[in-house]
């Protein structure tokens, strides 16, 4: 199996180690979301691709994608998935998955293996996060993949910010009440942004080093931490797709 991930920095899935689009496993600096997605790999598969097969892993950049959907602006189709009734910022996110999971087809012809493709977005704002409008994000991406033809496609949209995630674990009281944890305000000039949340939790900031090496010391709760509707639904998605994948290895 190839594990194919696109984020938005180092703070998330993780980055190239050197400034490039594309890069495979043993040149990826992974972040803490690309240690919780492998946890569940580990879970599904029984072995990490982090740890275990590195050159199996592809990254690719948000900037790669932008470039990718700018080569394409002279493509109607593609130009036509932002109209009136569709939020500017909503369509950019069909758009990207469109072209991640494209490139993810690509990327299976090549290699002669499947893949599964996670696209990671903060759903962050200027105010918390309304469902309807969480849930308007999450549909662009995968309607994207549907786009895309790409089956194993999965959104992974954290409410409001990553940030709520870790901080469902990292909190005083481990996985106790997470779900209000998405209504956090998604401004970041807010003293209740999770960052901030997060910050007064360890004591301190954290690296995205150091809040990597702390989630593989001590792995995420994944039945703990369902109440939260963001994570229950792309955790749910990624289980579906790598189960997939093992039913075809059979």
């Amino acid at each position: 199996m190839l594990l194919l991930l696109s984020g938005e920095g180092p703070s998330d899935l993780g980055c190239c180690a050197m400034p490039i689009g594309q890069c495979d496993g043993d040149a990826f600096d992974a972040g803490p979301m690309a240690v919780l997605v492998d946890q569940i790999v580990q879970e599904v598969l029984c072995y990490s691709v982090l740890r275990d097969v590195p050159a199996s892993l592809r990254y690719v950049s948000k900037q790669f994608l932008g470039e990718a959907i700018g080569e394409q602006r002279q493509n109607k189709r593609m130009v036509a998935l932002t109209g009136k009734k569709r939020a500017e910022e909503t369509g950019y996110f069909m758009k990207m998955a469109w072209v991640f999971g494209t490139l993810a087809q690509q990327i299976e012809a090549v290699e002669g293996d499947c893949a599964v493709a996670v696209f990671f977005r903060d759903s962050d704002g200027t105010r918390s996060i309304p469902d309807g409008a969480w849930a308007e994000k999450w549909v662009s991406i995968e309607q994207g993949f549907v786009r895309a033809r790409f089956e194993r496609g999965v959104p992974m949209l954290p409410k409001p910010t990553s940030e709520a995630w870790l901080l469902c674990a990292a909190k005083a009281a481990p996985y106790q009440n997470c779900m209000a944890l998405e209504d956090l305000p998604g401004n970041q000039e807010s003293e209740r942004h999770p960052k901030k949340e997060l910050k007064r939790a360890f004591g301190k900031e954290k690296s995205s080093q150091e809040l990597r090496e702390w989630l593989e010391e001590r792995p995420f709760d994944p039945d703990r931490a369902m109440e939260m509707g963001s994570y229950r639904v792309f955790r749910e998605c990624l289980v579906a797709a790598l189960e997939s994948v093992r039913r075809g290895e059979q």
